[in-house]
């Protein structure tokens, strides 16, 4: 999943895509329509990001989830300073 973070939301599409294919050539079996938001986004957390300033749309909140799974911390190019304004008020309420 991490490997998907530089990439745009019409390359990813694609990718997801192209997963669904090779599962379904497979015989894997899969919800029809599955992606990486629909298994492994969760709908309360996603709305607490939303809410605390991540826009939503599916790119973003791909990289949400990516930053929220991940185990290392993410490189974030953020030149409209909307990762940063998200960030900051996800960790307000965190002591240092």
């Amino acid at each position: 999943i991490s490997y998907v973070g530089p990439f745009t939301a019409e390359y990813r599409q694609r990718s997801e895509e192209g997963w669904r294919h090779s599962l379904k050539q497979l015989d894997l079996g899969h919800n029809e329509g599955c992606s990486m938001s629909s298994v492994l986004g969760e709908p309360v957390k996603i709305q607490q990001w939303v809410v605390a300033g991540l826009p939503n749309d599916a790119l973003s909140i791909e990289n949400g989830i990516i930053i929220d799974r991940a185990r290392r911390w993410p490189l974030m190019i953020d030149p409209q300073r909307q990762a940063n304004k998200y960030i900051k008020n996800m960790g307000k309420d965190t002591e240092t």
